[in-house]
């Protein structure tokens, strides 16, 4: 996927269940976005693909269609990827590494991607669906999860961007599960010191 785009998307944290705050983000490729060259090393495993963006707070209509156009910068992301085939046939998965700089915090999570189809609405124009658990989260939270409807141009065709709409989903601790243990951004009973929280 070199040269491709991870739009992460709309800056809208929206009260849900109790204790929970929704971010739905939206990012598109940028390579000055993120500074530092040495971020993947931060992931996992090998990754083989670096994906910086620039996060963007776009508009919706009232039938939740997003607007073009008036979109606000709202941070910074970063997907490190490890991509083992690169005809991306439906159904294949890649491990990914993503990071979200927001006004809040830093959001990192781990999980997979899966291609939903490499075809449509041409082919070499990839859709792919992705689920991360959160490692790293503002004090604030106890953990959650991200995910995404993304589109990945890896044959760079005109006419396409490669961006990703994700959706945060984060908890704030519940006071009948107990204290919270000692330290901040980390999920109960399960991180070491720090503020990181291993995935599984």
């Amino acid at each position: 996927m070199p040269g491709c785009v991870v739009a992460l998307a709309l800056i809208l944290p929206v009260s849900a269940l109790a204790g929970e705050v929704v971010y739905q983000l939206r990012t598109e490729e940028d390579p000055k976005a993120v500074a530092d060259p040495k971020a993947c090393q931060a992931a996992p495993f090998q990754a083989n693909v670096r994906l910086p963006g620039s996060i963007s707070a776009p508009e919706s209509s009232a039938d939740g269609k997003l607007k073009p156009g008036g979109r606000k910068g709202a941070g910074t992301a970063l997907a490190c990827v490890r991509i083992t085939d690169r005809a991306f046939p439906e159904g294949s998965q890649a491990d990914i590494y993503a990071r979200f700089e927001l006004k809040e915090g830093r959001f990192t999570g781990v999980g997979r991607c899966m291609v939903v189809s490499n075809a449509v609405p041409r082919p070499g124009v990839v859709l792919a669906s992705c689920a991360l658990k959160l490692t790293e989260f503002p004090p604030a939270y106890a953990g959650g999860s991200a995910t995404s409807a993304s589109v990945f141009n890896p044959l760079n065709l005109p006419g396409y961007n490669t961006g990703s709409l994700w959706t945060l989903r984060v908890l704030q601790p519940d006071p009948a599960a107990g204290a919270a243990p000692a330290g901040a951004g980390k999920e109960p009973a399960k991180a070491p010191a720090g503020n990181k929280a291993p995935p599984k």
